[in-house]
């Protein structure tokens, strides 16, 4: 079926990923659903204003739960935390009957949060995140320098997309210390290069000739009207992998 598609969409952003060849049926669409960023509510306004240094945001998305990581782990990001009283943290957390952030005054957590608006904000330093396509996509966006802990799935290879464009580091979530992650923090507020990479990526992918929801929509009437054309399939979508493997096996072993 996939091969017999008109158009591939893909969640990704040919800036971002890897350089790779691919047919003229893959439309890169990362960022589909992108909104305007909204003015803060007056409760994240105040946590911006108070903070000295700038804010940091954590969060795990919606699908990772930080609720749940063991409670060593939360204990090292609260003690880590502790370490940059200048800066204030908003932790994406799910349970406020954990007061998780009590007795830490620089720490403030909610059920959820208004990402994209928080990420938009100029006193914001970094952005900590699982490394999920939509948060690595929003960071970009904006120009957020990262620090990923990838979890599962395609996190670790986006999060080492954003090590290659110099605009982030990682954690591996096996290794998480308060050490780690307090030296993974200095490391991107004191090293402006982090910044100054993700401005000129955010500049980049702002700028291209064609929106996601623009390319979306013009390939999907365009599929509408002529289906697949058979002018961008290769003829490698016929081969199966019995074929692949016998018929490149000399190539593999040159």
């Amino acid at each position: 079926m996939l091969s017999d598609s008109a158009f591939f969409f893909a969640n990704s952003d040919e800036h971002i990923d890897y350089a790779q060849p691919i047919t003229h049926k893959v439309i890169y669409i990362a960022g589909l659903g992108k909104v305007q960023a909204r003015p803060l509510e007056k409760q994240y306004t105040d946590i911006f204003d108070s903070a000295k240094k700038g804010v940091i945001l954590f969060s795990f998305g919606s699908v990772v739960q930080s609720s749940y990581m063991k409670p060593e782990m939360k204990k090292a990001f609260l003690e880590a935390f502790a370490e940059f009283p200048d800066i204030n943290f908003i932790w994406k957390y799910e349970k406020d009957e954990d007061q998780i952030a009590k007795g830490y005054p620089n720490v403030f957590t909610g059920k959820w949060l208004p990402q994209n608006d928080i990420l938009d904000h100029p006193k914001l330093l970094a952005f900590i995140s699982h490394g999920g396509m939509n948060s690595v996509m929003e960071g970009s966006t904006k120009g957020v320098p990262m620090i990923c802990i990838p979890v599962f799935g395609d996190q670790n290879r986006n999060a080492r997309l954003l090590v290659r464009r110099g605009m982030g580091t990682v954690i591996d979530k096996m290794e998480v210390t308060k050490e780690k992650i307090v030296d993974a923090i200095k490391e991107i507020i004191n090293n402006e290069s982090y910044r100054k990479n993700a401005r000129t990526l955010s500049k980049i992918v702002n700028a291209k000739p064609f929106s996601p929801s623009e390319r979306v929509v013009k390939y999907a009437e365009f599929a509408a009207q002529f289906g697949d054309t058979g002018t961008l399939t290769t003829q490698g979508r016929h081969q199966s992998f019995m074929i692949v493997e016998i018929a490149y096996l000399d190539i593999r072993k040159m």
